[in-house]
């Protein structure tokens, strides 16, 4: 039988902390504006700025990926707009 593992830090790692934040606001977010204020105003300072870190990150590739699909399907259907 092996040993339980037990974590050497008590702190999740910064990345397992952002991903919990955007997805308990996504969650939020469906049930309306204000469930995602709600659940905003629980998180720690730390935690927002975790959730913002990662969101920008998301949408910053997010843009960059439209951009690419975009000009691709522009080349595709000889539009040549970019």
């Amino acid at each position: 039988m092996r040993p339980i593992a037990v974590p050497l830090s008590p702190v999740p790692p910064r990345d397992e902390v952002a991903i919990r934040v955007a997805d308990a606001l996504a969650d939020a977010v469906a049930q309306g504006p204000g469930a995602a204020l709600r659940t905003a105003r629980r998180l720690t300072d730390e935690e927002l700025r975790l959730g913002l870190d990662f969101v920008s990150t998301v949408l910053e590739v997010a843009s960059g990926s439209a951009r690419a699909m975009a000009a691709v399907l522009a080349e595709r259907t000889g539009s040549g707009v970019h």
